[in-house]
């Protein structure tokens, strides 16, 4: 049976778990309005850290800005992971960051491909998007601060499963080595790659986490542009991740050079 068929289990996915914490429990719908909104109302309930939520089908899957994220169902994954802990979100910056580096990781194994990293929450191969992040947090009154970190990969789509406006924008992984990948192995690895960099952030090794990031980073030596909200484009060049993860850019305005630490924008790569 074709990978793109078979169906995602938990009892599959857990086979392949080696976390302490990321992954326990799993929680697995056929159909959600977003996996994201529904790990929040978990974590409502009670639900701790680590917790994921995870669904064949979004109806109202978002990314950065409010955009829809559109996702054929049954082909690709899509995941939201609760984070509670307190080492982890005093650094809530990092986090989208190294959730990125670990799906590129596991994306890696489980195909071959080399992809790389858009700053802030873009997986890219060849300048197509394969991937992203969305990171929102939330504070419940007097219960501790909730993160939860939503990610989705395509990985058994074919180009036909997107709207004819995005085709020439995005790919998966079986476009990219034309066979099928295991959705349910590929999720193991993604969470205990996750938990392996979170593991990371909470001891404090940033300037680890930032080399590793930097390395994948393919916005690193772009011309961008960058659009803050409310504020007008301004144009440079990516040049490093500074020590919270922000993004870098030396620009000129008339005959004064600077470099600008971008921490939250919408960053496009000219050509």
């Amino acid at each position: 049976m074709p990978a793109d068929f078979i169906p995602l289990r938990i009892t599959d996915v857990q086979r392949g778990l080696t976390t302490r914490r990321l992954g326990r429990p799993l929680h697995l719908f056929d159909t959600l309005a977003s996996t994201s909104a529904t790990a929040f109302t978990l974590a409502r309930s009670g639900a701790g850290h680590g917790a994921a939520v995870l669904a064949e089908s979004q109806t109202a899957g978002v990314g950065r800005q409010g955009r829809q994220w559109v996702s054929p169902p049954r082909r690709n994954l899509a995941c939201s992971v609760i984070l509670t802990t307190p080492a982890l979100l005093a650094h809530v910056s990092w986090i989208p960051l190294v959730t990125g580096l670990a799906l590129i990781e596991a994306a890696h194994q489980a195909s071959g491909l080399t992809l790389s990293l858009k700053w802030p929450n873009d997986l890219l191969c060849a300048d197509k998007k394969t991937g992203g992040v969305l990171c929102e947090s939330a504070s419940h009154g007097a219960r501790l601060p909730v993160c939860v970190m939503g990610f989705g990969i395509n990985v058994n789509a074919r180009l036909m499963d997107f709207p004819l406006s995005l085709r020439s924008l995005v790919t998966s992984l079986r476009e990219e080595t034309q066979r099928d990948h295991d959705r349910n192995a590929l999720l193991a690895t993604v969470l205990n790659r996750l938990e392996y960099w979170y593991d990371r952030m909470e001891s404090g090794l940033f300037d680890h986490i930032r080399q590793a990031y930097a390395a994948s980073c393919g916005t690193l030596g772009r011309d961008v542009r960058v659009t803050c909200v409310n504020g007008q484009p301004i144009r440079g060049t990516a040049v490093d991740i500074g020590s919270d993860g922000a993004l870098l850019v030396a620009t000129r305005q008339g005959n004064h050079p600077r470099t600008m630490a971008v921490r939250s924008a919408d960053v496009d790569h000219l050509r």
